[in-house]
């Protein structure tokens, strides 16, 4: 199924919109009630789950397109190389299966058939598929093609610049996984640092200060106070952790929703067993 990033910009939208209704109205319901907390955990996710949920099929076709540009402009040079005319070895390249690619091939082909030029069709089907990769390929083909270079060259080279950058794109998430890494274990941490404080130094304290014989001692912060500062700011590390991860690891802070996601459940789960 494509997804492109205009539909990822869509859900982010209407679920961000939703998120903010539904704790605006709640707000008004339950403003001095300690399930605001909660409400707010929900929210969070509601405005991260369905553009993460999108971004993942998106990635995954992405994936596979990127994958399958490679092998295609190959066959392509090869076609080139056997005297076979350009539109003809689309329409070929058209039928073979190169997974969603084959898809967005039978459309530039028809393309071509209402009477586009190659560059044309090649430049709206970057476009319509909104691949960054996909777009410099495009504008290398195109500008290598209009200053007379041979096809058979430019479909190799870029075939070959491809691969190179799929390598290199994997080789990056692969070292910079254990940077998201640290940004779970720095959220987990400090969610356990939390819930000891708060179980062993916050709770006994009021505890303490509420007594008759101890009614000097008075904390700045109120159990229920506390609770609420360290759950938001839990809530802050887990929305900016996970959006850093995103980029870091794949260059984009949309990709790192899904992080926001996990983390701002596991915080709100956490807060509602250990620190009811």
């Amino acid at each position: 199924m494509r997804i492109t990033n205009k539909t990822i910009k869509s859900v982010s939208i209407i679920s961000v919109i939703i998120a903010v209704a539904f704790f605006v109205i709640s707000l008004i319901f339950y403003f001095s009630s300690p399930i605001l907390d909660y409400i707010l955990v929900i929210a969070v996710a509601i405005g991260a789950v369905p553009p993460s949920i999108t971004q993942i099929f998106h990635g995954r076709w992405r994936a596979k397109m990127e994958k399958a540009i490679p092998e295609f402009l190959r066959d392509l040079a090869t076609s080139s190389k056997t005297g076979i005319p350009l539109q003809v070895a689309l329409e070929h390249a058209s039928k073979r299966s190169y997974g969603p690619l084959t898809d967005e091939l039978k459309i530039l082909v028809a393309h071509m058939s209402w009477g586009m030029n190659f560059n044309e069709a090649l430049a709206e089907f970057s476009n319509r598929v909104d691949i960054p990769l996909i777009k410099k390929a495009t504008v290398l083909i195109n500008e290598a093609g209009k200053h007379g270079g041979d096809l058979c060259d430019i479909f190799d080279a870029t075939a070959k610049y491809m691969d190179n950058m799929n390598s290199w794109n994997n080789k990056r998430r692969i070292q910079t996984f254990p940077y998201v890494a640290i940004f779970y274990f720095s959220v987990f941490m400090f969610l356990f640092i939390i819930i000891v404080i708060s179980n062993m130094m916050f709770a006994p304290l009021a505890h303490t200060a509420t007594s008759a014989t101890a009614s000097f001692i008075k904390p700045i912060l109120t159990e229920s106070q506390s609770r609420r500062l360290f759950l938001h700011a839990a809530l802050l590390e887990s929305l900016f952790g996970g959006l850093i991860a995103g980029k870091i690891n794949e260059d984009s802070f949309t990709d790192g929703l899904k992080h926001v996601a996990v983390l701002a459940i596991a915080t709100g789960l956490a807060f509602y067993i250990f620190l009811p």
